[in-house]
């Protein structure tokens, strides 16, 4: 049978239209982090963590597919600037000015509240700034104002958290939860000396998602108020406060 011209080349077009209308909802990201940052990333498929958790549950109220990658924290910023992955997760405090109004990027409204501390081995360690200090910190992280005192990267919260106790280093900076996980793991004290930034993650997608942006915040909102995050955390937090498993 001989069909018109006109009609293969509608067919064709209908053909690359549904399949633009199935791909262009799903994102592809990376929330591997250190590999070490818990309770936020486990990467245990029973438990992967808050955000992973989190994350899963917001795509799948706002009707979004997804792909979580397994990605090095220090690779998945230049994948984010690259555009290989489509949005990562970040604290605004820990920006600069010039990452925060980067018009690469736009950010959903806040998921939930997130914390890092400068930590030291005894409360009489504590520095009266960091600047010109040597701080350990976690390659690939972002930090404010790590311009000001001198960077000595580690792999992991883990590493940070043994450096400071094998005193390689005086001063780290690390989330209040991944610090009590890893001194209840390692068995290592420590002091928190002073909040080094506080605020809340948020997604922070790619511009060219903008259309995808108010369905996301959407579910954010809808998520808060079923109180779904903070059940998730208090589910980590009781882990965390039962672990007493060796390092």
């Amino acid at each position: 049978m001989n069909v018109p011209k006109r009609i293969v080349t509608l067919y064709l077009v209908c053909a690359v239209w549904s399949s633009n209308a199935l791909t262009k909802n799903h994102l592809e990201y990376s929330l591997s982090g250190s590999g070490n940052y818990y309770p936020y990333y486990t990467h245990d498929p029973r438990a992967p963590g808050i955000l992973p958790e989190a994350i899963q549950a917001i795509l799948k109220e706002a009707n979004i597919t997804g792909e979580d990658l397994l990605l090095p924290a220090k690779r998945t910023n230049y994948y984010l600037q690259q555009q290989k992955i489509d949005f990562d997760l970040v604290s605004p405090s820990w920006l600069k000015d010039t990452e925060l109004n980067n018009p690469q990027y736009i950010f959903s409204i806040a998921i939930l509240p997130i914390s890092e501390y400068i930590v030291t081995r005894l409360k009489t360690h504590v520095p009266p700034s960091l600047e010109h200090m040597i701080v350990g910190t976690v390659r690939g992280y972002y930090y404010h104002n790590d311009e000001v005192f001198e960077r000595v990267d580690f792999n992991s919260e883990k590493e940070l958290m043994l450096a400071l106790h094998r005193k390689r280093v005086d001063q780290i900076i690390i989330g209040n939860l991944p610090a009590l996980y890893w001194s209840k793991k390692l068995n290592i004290p420590f002091f928190m000396a002073a909040i080094h930034s506080q605020g809340y993650i948020h997604m922070r997608l790619l511009s060219k998602h903008k259309n995808l942006l108010p369905i996301i915040n959407k579910a954010i909102e809808a998520l808060s108020k079923k109180t779904y995050f903070k059940n998730i955390e208090r589910k980590y937090l009781q882990s965390l406060s039962t672990t007493s498993e060796g390092p």
